[in-house]
């Protein structure tokens, strides 16, 4: 690959300790997201279903014996019934589960909240058990959570049918919604510093879609210099040039709602997402879905060659994640309808979805 440093994969240092976890970290905030667009507000996605999502659909990222935040520690109560149950089982010469310990202490607790008396504790107490079992036990969050269940790979009326070799997945969202899903990434990922979230809808009737792309990079909650991140500039300046350049913001002028009320038909958006500072950090992604033509008029001169980007100059024109979900869902932000045709000659020309300097998140959202 061009331009990417040699890296040694065995490499613990700190350093490359720090540039996976952040990496691994813009990649589950993207899955994130689109999964919060794809179930329509039915569910919010938490972290962990994201990630269980996430090992299915980019394993050498999250299921391999490299990751970061796949392997962060578990609940310290979590881990002492865990060796509590394995102590038992040596003991006893048999397998103990830790939930059968959980149970066992749930039943003593149950005679003595049922007495009068004080007993605030004792309820606080039983909470905790009951959500240690929940950590206990097995889930497939992929069906059970998240109101998302793998389909059958089978002919769709999609564009960009996968090629030879693609590999994707297909989910079912909802009684008559799929969502197609597939992850492109150099190889090895881990070296890069941010991920795109290529989401598509689809309006079957008209044979049309609309899409919107989010490049995703760590910052620190106030300033994105482009020092920090790879090859950042010469993203943003092939998303401008595509998308911005060539008018795809522009509406339709003989379109039959030209007068309707929506935000202008921005297509590709910085999302600046705050840094995980350890693996066992509460993970909470904040940051700011940034217009690409607000990110070319904001940059300012370092004094040292370089460029950066303040919160306090483009809050005023940026999108929390919960508002970008949902007016994307209505249908207020985002491209306009195009037709498969010039989506499909849009990425084969600018080579949208191959997979260079960063990892492409691709979603095509589609009818049962």
């Amino acid at each position: 690959m061009n331009n990417i440093p040699d890296f040694d994969l065995s490499d613990d240092s700190e350093d490359f300790a720090s540039n996976r976890l952040q990496n691994e970290w813009a990649t589950l905030s993207a899955i994130r997201e689109m999964l919060g667009i794809a179930t329509k507000g039915a569910v919010q996605p938490t972290y962990e279903q994201s990630l269980a999502v996430g090992k299915v659909i980019a394993p050498k990222i999250f299921a391999s014996n490299k990751t970061i935040i796949g392997k962060t520690p578990e609940n310290q109560l979590v881990q002492e019934y865990r060796q509590k149950a394995a102590r038992l089982s040596q003991i006893e010469n048999r397998k103990i589960h830790p939930t059968k310990i959980v149970d066992k202490e749930i039943e003593e607790l149950d005679p003595l909240l049922m007495t009068g008396g004080e007993d605030n504790l004792l309820r606080k107490r039983r909470r905790t058990l009951e959500s240690v079992k929940q950590l206990l036990t097995d889930k497939k969050y992929t069906e059970n959570q998240l109101i998302i269940r793998d389909l059958f790979k089978a002919e769709r009326n999609l564009p960009f049918p996968p090629i030879e070799g693609d590999t994707y997945r297909d989910f079912q969202v909802s009684e008559d919604r799929g969502l197609r899903i597939r992850m492109l990434h150099p190889d090895p990922s881990e070296h890069l510093m941010g991920a795109d979230l290529i989401y598509e809808n689809y309006w079957d009737k008209k044979q049309l879609m609309r899409l919107a792309l989010v490049q995703y990079k760590i910052w620190d909650g106030q300033v994105l210099y482009t020092s920090q991140a790879y090859n950042l500039e010469d993203q943003l300046t092939k998303l401008k040039n595509i998308f911005c350049d060539n008018q795809y913001c522009t509406p339709f002028s003989n379109s039959a709602r030209a007068n309707a009320y929506r935000l202008p038909f921005c297509t590709a958006f910085l999302r600046p997402t705050d840094a995980l500072q350890s693996p066992d950090s509460r993970l909470i992604s904040s940051g700011l879905h940034i217009p690409i033509c607000v990110v070319s008029r904001s940059w300012k001169d370092t004094g040292r060659g370089g460029k950066k980007i303040e919160s306090k100059d483009i809050r005023s024109e940026a999108l929390s994640h919960t508002v970008f979900e949902e007016l994307f869902n209505t249908n207020m932000l985002g491209s306009k309808w195009l037709t498969y045709t010039e989506v499909e000659e849009l990425y084969k020309k600018h080579k949208i979805l191959a997979p260079k300097e960063r990892i492409i998140l691709h979603a095509q959202e589609f009818n049962l």
